[in-house]
């Protein structure tokens, strides 16, 4: 695992993309160990952007897909299953566009439906939990619907680690001035 963020840091979206596919990667890893459990869209934006200590203001659509596309470009190289069939929508518990660079990364042509992109989900899914959960049934079997979405796990995330507050430094005799009130207590 990853070291506890220091300090949280903000970036632009695209700035954030490596350290929050690595995360990501963890995170998707811990969600397959656990059979049945997905991780929404949402919940795998946050708990990415905590662990790593890196958040960025724009939004997730914006970002999170990229960051998927690493990942599975990872798993691709790795020869590990499509980790990312793990993170769904919260309102449907289904995988999104984001899933296609699965086959992107594979050179295989495109998902021609929904359905088709679903189907291939579920059985990449059942493919993670066996490679990464001790408990998965015998007769396990692909799901089209997958279990309603889990959070990330709680016992990986990671506590935020105090900021320290800095005052701003007197331009004249390079002293820290006082958090609250007027200037420099030297040069004033």
């Amino acid at each position: 695992m990853s070291a506890p963020p220091v300090s949280q840091r903000l970036v632009g979206s695209k700035a954030g993309q490596v350290p929050w596919a690595r995360e990501a990667l963890i995170v998707l890893r811990e969600t397959a160990s656990r059979y049945g459990a997905t991780v929404t869209y949402a919940d795998l934006a946050e708990a990415v952007q905590h662990r790593s200590g890196i958040r960025t203001h724009a939004q997730q659509r914006t970002w999170l897909a990229p960051v998927l596309k690493l990942v599975a470009t990872a798993c691709q190289g790795r020869g590990l299953p499509p980790l990312i069939a793990l993170a769904v929508n919260a309102q449907d518990g289904k995988v999104g566009a984001a899933y296609d660079a699965v086959l992107q990364v594979a050179g295989e042509a495109p998902f021609a439906t929904k359905s088709e992109r679903e189907r291939h989900a579920s059985e990449a899914r059942l493919a993670c939990y066996k490679a990464f959960c001790e408990s998965v049934p015998e007769d396990a079997r692909p799901t089209t619907a997958p279990p309603r979405p889990s959070a990330a796990p709680r016992s990986a995330a990671r506590k935020p680690q105090p900021v320290e507050v800095r005052a701003a430094v007197c331009p004249s005799c390079f002293i820290e001035m006082p958090l609250v009130g007027g200037g420099c207590p030297n040069c004033d």
